[in-house]
């Protein structure tokens, strides 16, 4: 068994990655509902952003790793 703790369920990680999430999750309705885009980048964004935000504070809740955090480091 090897002795290093998963980064994904360290208590401060989850509470930044829930936080996050629940940012990208308003952010996402809140284009879906008031944004004066287009139909087309209003839906594919605002969905994308609902989707990927749920499935943050999900990964928060229960001590998974979220599909953000699967895409590797960002500059």
């Amino acid at each position: 068994m090897d002795d290093r703790q998963n980064p994904a369920t360290g208590t401060g990680h989850r509470i930044f990655l829930g936080a996050f999430g629940l940012l990208l999750l308003g952010t996402g309705l809140y284009a879906l509902l008031f944004s004066a885009a287009g139909p087309l980048l209003r839906f594919g964004a605002g969905i994308a952003l609902v989707v990927l935000g749920a499935n943050a504070v999900y990964a928060a809740c229960t001590a998974r790793q979220a599909w953000l955090s699967r895409i590797g480091p960002l500059p």
